[in-house]
Order: C-alpha cells, then structure tokens, then sequence
C-alpha cells in the first residue's frame, strides 16, 4: 500500500509540474478563459514599474500601456502588448524629443530575473523616432566619431583632411557643413563646404540622396560628395549609437517633419 501511495504522489506531482508548466505556454494563454479580476491592478503595476525604470535610465516623460493575460503570467514576464511613447528623453547622453514602441506580436516572454535579461520568445516590435538637429550634433561629439573621421582621412591624405562634421536642419532640409583643410598646403585656413541631403533608406541603410552642394572650394562632383557624405553620414552614426543593445532592427522610411527626422522601422528580438 504504501508503494502504490508513493506512485501515486509521484504521478500527481508529474500531472502537477507538467500543468503548471503549460499555464505559461502561449496556446494556453490564448485559447483559455482566465479569472482576470486582478490583471488591471498587475497591468498598472508593469506599467509603473516600466515606466520608473526608462525615465531612470533616460530620463524625460513616459507613457506606458501594458496588457497581460493572467496575473500568475504576468509576474513571470509575459505579456500581450506593450506599447511605449517616450518625449524628451536622452539614451546614452543624446537628446531625442519623441519615440514610440508598439509590439506586434501577441505572446511575448521575458525573463527579467536573469542578468542580463533572457528573452524567451521571438517578439517583434514597430517603432517611430523623431530626431532633432541637436541629437546629430551631440552624436558628432561622441569619441567614437573621431574614429570615423579618422578612417575618412587616412583614404582621402593628401588631398584633405576633414576636422569637424556638423549638421542644421532648416526648412525641412538637411545641411551638412563639413570643415576641412590641405594637409601639404602650409598656411592654409580651414574652409567649409555645405551639402544638402535628403537621408533615404536604400537596402536598410541609410544613404544621402537628392544632394545639393550649397558652397564648396573647388569643383566637386554629386557622385564625389555623395561617397563622402555615406562616409561620415552623421545619422546613421547617431542611431548606431542609440543602438547599444544591437538590436536586430530593419529601418523602413525617413522623412522630414517639422524640422525633425522622423524614422520608421520594425525591431526583431530572437527568443532563446
């Protein structure tokens, strides 16, 4: 008697762990009715959380909208939807007045125990981003921007030398001002050339197109500029540096709005 009690034990455990385990699973979770008497207050508790967290980390004001399907899953980091806007905040130091996060995928996992944190299921995300002209210019001060320049100038010594990249935004356009001297030319000044560009999206990299060459020492072709202008393209190295996590993102459309950059694109997050 005693054995078979302990088998039974045994086999209720085993029924036990394996229900338990399938209460997170995302069939479950969506082809189930679930006692959701308490998913507004776990809802607005994720929110806060969230919310505390980026405005710690980035500072700026946020709005978050956060949808479970059980309290019990929601405490393990599972989710439904989230959607994120963000207004005037600063990721690693650069200032960006506007983004908004949505995901699109309606079973999301996140293992927020681990350190860092394990993403347990494939979750993909839309996002919008607004950039000013002082998010580029800030970027342009970044250490890492001297590395670019610097691998600019080692191809184009001789001829020139580029000292500093900066970027205005005005009447919904972009300039370019690029200051450079002569290295071989003693006594030489620094001069300017300013180029107008309107950033497009070409095989999900940004590129200048639609160029414009507004003031230059010497005769320049668009074909030359264009080359320089992808070489030390300021924004594609101001998301490369909002890119720290090295997300697996896909840029869609970049336009030009009210003298912002606004870029769109999908974010993809591979589950373990």
């Amino acid at each position: 008697m005693k054995k078979i009690l302990l088998s039974f034990i045994l086999l209720l455990l085993t029924v036990n762990a394996g229900y338990c385990e399938d209460r997170y699973s995302k069939d479950y979770l969506q082809n189930h009715k679930h006692f959701a008497i308490m998913n507004p207050i776990s809802e607005s508790i994720a929110e806060h959380i969230i919310k505390s967290s980026l405005k710690k980390e980035t500072g700026g004001n946020y709005n978050v909208k956060f949808e479970g399907y059980t309290t019990s899953s929601i405490r393990k980091g599972i989710f439904k939807n989230l959607e994120i806007t963000g207004e005037n905040i600063a990721p690693e130091g650069i200032p960006v007045p506007y983004v908004h996060l949505r995901s699109l995928t309606d079973y999301n996992y996140v293992d927020y125990t681990k350190d860092p944190v394990e993403f347990k299921s494939d979750m993909k995300f839309s996002y919008e981003m607004l950039l000013s002209e002082e998010s580029m210019n800030t970027a342009l001060q970044h250490k890492d921007y001297k590395k670019v320049l610097d691998k600019v100038n080692n191809l184009a010594y001789p001829l020139f030398q580029i000292t500093k990249v900066s970027t205005k935004i005005q009447n919904n356009q972009i300039y370019i001002l690029t200051e450079y001297s002569f290295p071989i030319a003693s006594g030489t000044k620094v001069r300017v050339f300013v180029a107008s560009t309107a950033f497009v999206v070409k095989e999900g990299k940004i590129r200048a197109g639609n160029i414009k060459l507004n003031s230059a020492y010497g005769n320049l072709s668009l074909e030359k500029v264009a080359n320089l202008l992808n070489l030390v393209n300021p924004l594609e190295f101001t998301l490369s540096l909002l890119d720290k996590d090295n997300c697996d993102g896909k840029i869609e459309d970049i336009n030009i709005v009210d003298n912002k950059i606004k870029i769109d694109g999908k974010i993809f997050v591979k589950g373990d």
